[in-house]
C-alpha cells in the first residue's frame, strides 16, 4: 500500500465510534473520558551473579464514561409522600470463625451472643486438631467439635448460656503448646 492510502484509512478509522484511543496529551472524544492509570512492578532478577532488584512503571489507559448529568428534582407534591412501612431488622448470624494451626487458635471475634453459636474450626496447619468448649468453673463433659484434618473445616451449633468459655485442642500436647484461648458470650 501507499502512504497515502494508509493515511486515508487511518483517518476513517479515527473517525468511527468506538476507535482507539488518543494519543496521550490530545483531546478525548466527546463520550468517553481518559484515564491514564500507573503501577509500580517490582521484579527480582539476577545479574551478573548477584540478584537485584528492578522497579519500573506500567501505565495504561481506560476509557471511563462521562458522569450522567443529574435528574432534575421531581416537583414537589402537595401532600406528602407515604413513608415506607418500617421492617423488622435482621436477626444477625450469631456465627464464630476458628483458625487453627501450629500451635494456635485465633477467633474471628472475642464475643459472641448467648443463644445458638454457629463454629467453624477451619484447620490450616499440617496436623489435625479439634475444638473443645467449656465454661470456665463448669463441670460435665465439655462441648467438641470433631478432629479436623489438615486443610478441612468442620462446623457444629451449640446452645451456649452467658459466660466465660475456654477452647482448647485436646490431641496430646497441644494444649501444653499453646492452643488454649477463651470465648466470651454475652
Amino acid at each position: 500500500m501507499t502512504l497515502a492510502v494508509c493515511l486515508a484509512l487511518i483517518a476513517t478509522l479515527a473517525a468511527q465510534p468506538g476507535s482507539s484511543p488518543p494519543a496521550p496529551g490530545r483531546a478525548a472524544a466527546a463520550d468517553c473520558a481518559w484515564q491514564q492509570h500507573s503501577k509500580r512492578v517490582v521484579k527480582k532478577v539476577r545479574r551478573h551473579g548477584r540478584l537485584r532488584r528492578v522497579v519500573h512503571w506500567k501505565r495504561w489507559w481506560t476509557c471511563e464514561p462521562p458522569a450522567a448529568a443529574p435528574a432534575p428534582a421531581p416537583p414537589s407534591p402537595t401532600a406528602p409522600a407515604p413513608s415506607p412501612p418500617e421492617s423488622d431488622p435482621e436477626p444477625e448470624a450469631n456465627r464464630l470463625a476458628v483458625k487453627s494451626a501450629e500451635f494456635y487458635f485465633v477467633l474471628s471475634r472475642p464475643s459472641v451472643k448467648a443463644g445458638e453459636v454457629t463454629i467453624e474450626l477451619n484447620n490450616q496447619g499440617e496436623d489435625a486438631h479439634n475444638l473443645n468448649l467449656q465454661l470456665e468453673g463448669g463441670s460435665g463433659e465439655p462441648l467438641q467439635i470433631a478432629e479436623t484434618a489438615s486443610d478441612q473445616r468442620s462446623v457444629a451449633s451449640f446452645d451456649l448460656p452467658a459466660g466465660k468459655y475456654k477452647l482448647w485442642c485436646s490431641l496430646p500436647e497441644h494444649e501444653e503448646q499453646g492452643m488454649a484461648t477463651t470465648l466470651v458470650v454475652e
